[in-house]
């Protein structure tokens, strides 16, 4: 999982301002780039593609052999999340990247209620705007059982939001947590170590 404190916040760029098919075009440009034949990997990290690019994107079969998708610093958004989640192409993904899209709760809500990213491993949150809201989304909601890693940091995660997730039953294998720079007290940080599901893990930022 990437470092926080090496995590690029990407400022939006071409080709989000883009339409149709000039959109089309530059895309398909950054996928013969980006996207060799036989590859597991796709890395559009800071491409700012957009939900609407996502759309191209995944009119590329060749996504369902993936393993690891990096879309940081895209500005997806909500409509993207949920245009990525109802998706039937990741049955094989284990290594998600969403940093730095503008996400907030209900893309969250979308992520964590995919049946086509039952298999993902490594999610990774970082610089999004989830709030307390989509901490407890995922608390109560997950549907990702397979998760190990999970980067929530610099998310406007407060007291009670943190508390939730470090209470939830809804993550069996999760070994990893990243919580740093968002907002919960000193005293809701200690007892959320002392809780079950923070407890488990081999690492924990917070």
């Amino acid at each position: 999982m990437p470092s926080v404190g090496h995590y690029k916040v990407y400022a939006p760029v071409e080709p989000c301002t883009y339409k149709g098919e000039k959109l089309r075009e530059v895309i398909n440009k950054i996928l013969a780039d980006k996207f060799p034949e036989g590859s597991k990997e796709l890395n559009l990290e800071g491409c700012c593609i957009g939900s609407e690019g996502l759309k191209v994107v995944l009119e590329e079969k060749r996504l369902s052999e993936v393993k690891r998708l990096n879309l940081g610093g895209n500005q997806i958004k909500n409509e993207g999340a949920a245009i990525l989640a109802k998706s039937p192409l990741f049955s094989k993904l284990n290594w998600l990247e969403l940093g730095g899209n503008g996400l907030e709760a209900e893309g969250i809500r979308a992520i964590v209620n995919s049946q086509g990213l039952g298999k993902l491993k490594t999610l990774n949150l970082c610089r999004n705007t989830i709030g307390d809201e989509g901490a407890i989304i995922l608390a109560k909601e997950n549907k990702l059982p397979k998760l190990e890693e999970l980067d929530l940091a610099w998310n406007e995660i407060g007291d009670k939001g943190t508390l939730e997730l470090s209470r939830s039953a809804h993550f069996p294998n999760l070994v990893a947590v990243y919580l740093d720079n968002n907002l919960a007290s000193y005293e809701s940080r200690e007892q959320a170590k002392l809780e079950a599901n923070f407890k488990k893990l081999q690492s924990l930022n917070i």
